[in-house]
């Protein structure tokens, strides 16, 4: 596939399937609206992934800044605020919507639910905010409950540990405004920020559901393809979750990204904790993506890019054109020969069908047909069966890495063959070699 191909198909994946549409972003400004006509527009903030046009659908919450003006000395317990704060908005909030409202206080946030025969369809979570201090663009920035730098699974542990005396709450410094005003700057320069950021998100969402275990933060993969799109600001969708992807291993490996509010920290900094299988995870699925879009450049699904699945590599030698950050863009078509050699007393010399069926024991030299096009070099592929003693996947230059290959194994195995120009696979071509002992039918 083409490349101008490759992100037309991107992009519109993401706007048909990724992106909330209109008649999702008339919900959360309804309910919105409803929030600023109780608490005052100049009292509300609306933040998070929402508000920086990065979110996926199904949307499931939108968190709200309730702004208290600015920090005092000490900053006072704010249970009796949130107990007025939920009353006031039992009292006044009017329901825009068809969903019954369920009006919620926690420690330090009021929740309001939206619910469908008693499930969650959607949630405000109102929290409140000192401001304290400017940004680098003059605008305010806050401390708030510790709670709003957690997913709402891990906030609910939290209130169940503080209203138990388990757990303090703390104030920490945030600057969600800065946040979405260099997500709103990098969206005016280049379209594909937002697309390429909803395409990581949907994949990670994907992951998380095919194994709850997957750590990777939503929040993280964002600053990931924001700092590749600062950057690169030119990039274009594939450009960027090319290299973000290909990038991925080395974001496991420690915390690297500041906090904006506060650069001692990271926003990243539960990398740090994460287990030997939890990495194993991420990267297991980061490489099914990635050979699903190798394996797309010739045909296939976009819809397999978002299946969450994962691809355990069955040999240490088994590699990629990505691991060589050799994108697959192929424009040309390539076709391998396999020749299968000839034996004194024996067996005569072929060419390998499009089955590749042939006898175990077997010399095979493979060769690429003329092409009409420029070629750099070549690069090749041999790949035995997972399940093969030697399942192999080594890629080498300009020939297989035994030539000619000797036939040992049965199984389904076979032989790529990469053309590259200019750094890129521009043609590929498989040969399928599938081996059987005498006898087999």
């Amino acid at each position: 596939m083409k490349k101008a191909d490759f992100k037309s198909a991107l992009r519109a994946h993401v706007k048909a399937q990724l992106s909330p549409d209109e008649q999702d972003r008339k919900f959360v400004s309804s309910v919105y609206e409803a929030t600023q006509k109780v608490l005052g527009d100049a009292n509300c903030v609306q933040i998070g992934s929402y508000a920086r046009f990065t979110s996926i659908k199904p949307l499931h919450d939108l968190d709200v800044l309730y702004i208290l003006g600015e920090m005092p000395p000490t900053i006072p317990n704010p249970s009796n605020l949130l107990t007025q704060l939920q009353r006031q908005l039992s009292d006044k909030f009017e329901n825009p919507t068809n969903y019954v409202v369920k009006f919620a206080k926690q420690t330090h946030s009021v929740t309001l639910s939206f619910l469908d025969d008693g499930n969650e369809v959607f949630a405000v979570d109102i929290v409140p905010a000192y401001i304290r201090g400017k940004n680098e663009y003059r605008q305010d920035k806050y401390v708030v409950p510790e709670l709003l730098a957690k997913s709402r699974s891990d906030r609910r542990k939290l209130y169940e540990g503080i209203s138990k005396g388990e757990q303090k709450m703390t104030w920490i410094p945030t600057d969600p405004r800065g946040y979405i005003k260099v997500a709103s700057d990098l969206n005016s320069q280049n379209d594909d920020f937002r697309r390429a950021v909803k395409f990581a998100k949907g994949w990670r969402g994907a992951c998380k559901t095919q194994d709850d275990r997957f750590p990777l933060k939503s929040f993280h993969l964002e600053q990931l393809m924001t700092r590749c799109f600062r950057q690169h600001p030119t990039f274009d969708i594939f450009d960027a979750l090319f290299e973000v992807f290909c990038d991925l291993p080395k974001a496991l490996q420690c915390a690297q990204i500041p906090d904006r509010a506060d650069p001692a920290k990271m926003i990243d900094s539960y990398v740090n904790g994460l287990g030997a299988e939890e990495k194993r995870i991420v990267l297991e699925s980061r490489d099914y993506l990635l050979i699903a879009l190798e394996e797309l450049a010739n045909s296939g699904s976009m819809s397999r890019l978002l299946t969450g699945d994962r691809r355990q590599r069955a040999d240490s030698s088994e590699s990629y054109l990505f691991d060589q950050r050799i994108p697959t863009l192929t424009e040309q078509i390539l076709k391998i020969e396999g020749r299968v050699l000839g034996r004194v007393g024996g067996f005569r010399a072929r060419l390998l069908d499009a089955l590749g069926l042939i006898e175990v024991d077997r010399k095979i030299e493979f060769r690429t047909q003329a092409v009409s096009f420029q070629v750099d070099h070549y690069k090749w592929k041999v790949k035995n069966d997972d399940g093969s003693s030697q399942p192999r996947g080594e890629i080498t230059d300009h020939k297989t890495r035994n030539d000619p290959e000797h036939t040992k194994f049965r199984g389904d195995h076979y032989v790529e063959c990469y053309a590259i120009r200019d750094g890129v696979c521009i043609a590929k071509a498989r040969q399928p070699v599938v081996l059987k002992n005498w006898g087999d039918r």
